[in-house]
């Protein structure tokens, strides 16, 4: 049962990889999350540099 888990999550992640279509998606998503926990990190640790 774990192995065919595992077989299936190997082909799910190749076919997400290797696919044109899902490969755009999913760089969008990766650039938006990157953009999204980048500025939280900056505001936890610079945010007094923007205080007047």
């Amino acid at each position: 049962m774990a192995g065919n888990q595992s077989k299936q999550l190997k082909e799910f992640l190749k076919a997400q990889v290797n696919s044109e279509e899902n490969w755009a998606v999913n760089m969008k998503i990766l650039r938006a999350a990157g953009l999204f926990f980048g500025s939280i990190f900056l505001m936890r640790n610079f945010g007094d540099l923007m205080a007047i």
